[in-house]
Parts: structure tokens; C-alpha cells; sequence
């Protein structure tokens, strides 16, 4: 199975500089392998058990987790090379969202003012 996960991640590479792509697969594999063997080794009856389930578990785990750092990498470039064009969309919808919480905030106090006034009345 390990010759498997190794074929299968072999052409697999980030898009970064290759000593970063070695240093973050690297880790990548232990976190997986630590995370496997610690769901295996609680749900497995036997050894062989165990064994198939660290490995159902290790290689779509791995797969996943190369994915999303590609991902995240993917997009963090993106968001380095655009920020002058992000920038002002970021601020125009924070501004908004800032601004559509400060209405519906002022709405509910003149609602619960105009409830209270009625209770007085």
C-alpha cells in the first residue's frame, strides 16, 4: 500500500519553489500517517484490520490535504498579484455589510421604541 501512496503522489507537486513543495509534502505525510494510524489503531479489531483502515484512511486524507494547500496557495498567489484590484471590492463589501447591520440595528431600536411606546400608552 505505501508503494501505492507513493505512485500516486509522485507526480503530485505544489506550485512553489521544489525544496518548500519537498519540506510541505514531507509534513503533510506525517500528519497524515499520525492521523490514520490513531483512527485505525482505535477502530480496528486486529492487525490486519487496522492495516487496511490506516490505509482507506491515509491516501483519500493525503490527497485531500494536498488539494486544499494546492488550493490555498493557488489563491494566495492570485490575491498577491491582484491586490489592487481586490482591495477596493474587500472594502466596498465590508463596507456594506457594515453598513446593512447599522440600518437593521437602528430599525430595532425604533421598532422596540415604538412597542414600548405603545405598552405606556
Amino acid at each position: 500500500m505505501k508503494l501505492l501512496l507513493d505512485f500516486l503522489s509522485l507526480p503530485l507537486s505544489l506550485p512553489i519553489n521544489p525544496l518548500w513543495d519537498f519540506v510541505i509534502c514531507l509534513v503533510l505525510g506525517e500528519v497524515v500517517y499520525r492521523f490514520a494510524y490513531s483512527l485505525a489503531g482505535e477502530y480496528g479489531r486486529n492487525s490486519s484490520d487496522r492495516f487496511l483502515l490506516h490505509w482507506l484512511i491515509r491516501i483519500p486524507a493525503y490527497f485531500l490535504l494536498w488539494s486544499t494547500i494546492c488550493v490555498g496557495i493557488i489563491v494566495a498567489r492570485f490575491l498577491k498579484a491582484n491586490w489592487m484590484w481586490i482591495l477596493p471590492i474587500v472594502f466596498a463589501v465590508v463596507g456594506g455589510i457594515i453598513g446593512v447591520v447599522i440600518l437593521v440595528k437602528r430599525k430595532k431600536r425604533v421598532k422596540t421604541g415604538q412597542q414600548k411606546g405603545e405598552e405606556d400608552g
